[in-house]
């Protein structure tokens, strides 16, 4: 009979986990945030267009990339983003953003590059 508490509790247990996991699978408006928080980045209509600040030196520019590709795979329990952006200005400049979103949180998979 005990074992058999220890199971159920153990089951419950997971079921919890499970359920509060998908309650805080992030979105699409979290990915823009956390892209607002973590590099400063502004998105433009759902993340198409991206404006970051960069300062050399004493000047500070603003740099516009626009999308070339990007995927986004929404799981149970994450949501995984990769997108390929080019800049408007030097269209040799390109910066990718890989991100998986789990429990609310967005975590780096690839590092990003930004303006030579």
């Amino acid at each position: 009979m005990n074992k058999r508490r220890t199971f159920l509790f153990f089951i419950i247990v997971v079921i919890t986990l499970s359920i509060i996991s998908i309650l805080n699978k992030p979105t699409e408006n979290d990915y823009e945030k956390w892209l607002k928080k973590e590099y400063g980045i502004d998105c433009k209509e759902d993340c198409s267009i991206i404006e970051m600040k960069f300062i050399n030196e004493d000047i500070t520019e603003r740099i516009k990339y626009a999308d070339v590709k990007g995927t986004n795979s929404s799981g149970l329990f994450t949501l995984r983003i990769n997108r390929q952006y080019q800049s408007l200005n030097d269209p040799e400049n390109m910066m990718n953003i890989d991100v998986i979103g789990f429990n609310g949180r967005f975590y780096t998979l690839t590092s990003r590059n930004g303006p030579k």
